[in-house]
């Protein structure tokens, strides 16, 4: 009998919600980014963070903007430049114990230049987060190649109660 009451407690007990893990959600991010190269820009941008576990973003970014040159001389005024970027990042500090987080990242580009068809590129960054306000949102700066030398400044907005 106590055995069989042992089998049936147990089947029927469900974890705490203390002992469930708790899994990071999607977060949105707004962006300046400088791109200096063959033909230099300044975009604005919108994205995603998609948390792959704990310690694998993968950020989805779309970004407008104006190429800062002409690519030749006499071309058209047609200056309009964007790209859109999956870029994985790997997270050294996923849990914020320290107050700034870095991460490093690899992923694609597929950039839009002035009168050029959109070609893809190889997408390389680093990227140090700030400290979290109390509103949740935190303030990083991100350097990359893809196309050019980038450097972005990110405003995210994650969990109000981390670092």
């Amino acid at each position: 009998m106590g055995r069989t009451l042992a089998v049936v407690i147990t089947a029927a007990a469900s974890p705490a919600a203390a002992q469930q893990p708790l899994s990071p959600s999607i977060t949105p991010e707004l962006r300046v980014d400088a791109i200096a190269g063959n033909c230099p820009a300044a975009q604005l941008g919108v994205g995603a963070q998609i948390p792959l576990g704990y310690y694998v973003r993968i950020g989805i970014v779309g970004a407008v903007g104006a190429a800062l040159e002409s690519r030749e001389p006499g071309a058209t005024d047609d200056r309009l430049d964007g790209r859109l970027d999956v870029l994985a990042r790997f997270l050294l500090d996923p849990f914020r114990q320290s107050r700034y987080g870095f991460s490093l990242g690899g992923g694609m580009s597929l950039r839009a230049e002035p009168g050029e068809v959109a070609r893809p590129l190889l997408l390389v960054a680093i990227d140090l987060e700030g400290r979290r306000a109390r509103n949740g949102l935190t303030p990083a700066v991100q350097l990359g190649l893809g196309g050019g030398v980038r450097l972005g400044v990110v405003l995210r907005r994650g969990a109000a109660s981390a670092r």
